[in-house]
């Protein structure tokens, strides 16, 4: 599980980042941080790096359908094809509900909780699992934003870790988005990885949304450079 834990952090954290950017924009207060905005969203968001020498691509999607203006069913899949495993590839996928449990007009907080599947958890645990996640955000009116994430994930048999994402956004424009970003992927068998990704976000008149950066290891474990690439918008746009 150890494998699988620590490269998916950075992958999927900040998708949620959508109902941010739709915060800072003047829309009624109850669009909300972390619901959704009417309509659903949708962000695919590709990978391409070098760790120890060798290439990895990375693909994810995150979709969110909102039920309420505090409730929301969230599902995300990630798929990593490397050549520093046996197997060639390796998995993992979210499916939950996110409910908002405190919101005013500057700050949220919600929880989530999901079922987890990962490809290759290790010896003694088995692929099905649970995640509990507490998000909270801050806006400082529409130029930017603090977001926290902490969660903690278990695998049959025991297997256990938990994840800190922090975001800090700031838009300089009404069509741009700046974020620096650092993700703390911690498994209890294993070790301890910290990355850090700048990212540009480029809205574009049809609602549409190109996220571009580099995402890099910080921890001093081995070298790890990736470019970043997303596509945001909601289904069917």
């Amino acid at each position: 599980m150890a494998g699988a834990e620590t490269q998916t952090g950075s992958s999927t954290a900040g998708l949620r980042l959508l109902s941010l950017l739709a915060a800072l924009t003047p829309l009624p207060a109850n669009a909300g941080a972390w619901i959704a905005p009417e309509g659903g969203q949708e962000i695919w968001t590709s990978v391409v790096g070098e760790r120890e020498g060798l290439t990895f691509y990375e693909t994810s999607t995150y979709w969110e359908a909102p039920l309420s203006g505090r409730t929301s069913l969230v599902t995300s899949p990630w798929i990593e094809q490397s050549y520093d495993t046996d197997e060639g590839w390796r998995a993992e996928a979210t499916i939950g509900a996110k409910r908002v449990v405190y919101r005013d007009d500057r700050n949220v907080v919600a929880v989530q909780g999901s079922g987890l599947w990962v490809s290759h958890p290790n010896e003694r645990c088995g692929e099905g699992g649970a995640e509990v996640r507490v998000l909270g955000g801050r806006g400082f009116g529409r130029t930017g934003f603090a977001n926290v994430e902490a969660a903690t994930r278990a695998l049959e048999g025991g297997c256990e870790s938990e994840r800190v994402d922090l975001t800090l956004g700031y838009r300089p424009t009404e069509n741009w988005l700046a974020m620096g970003q650092v993700f703390v992927d911690h498994p209890r068998a294993g070790d301890e990885t910290i990355r850090a990704q700048l990212t540009l976000v480029h809205v574009r008149p049809s609602g549409r949304a190109i996220q571009i950066g580099l995402r890099t290891r910080i921890d001093g474990g081995a070298q790890e450079a990736a470019l970043v690439i997303g596509l945001w918008g909601r289904p069917g746009d």
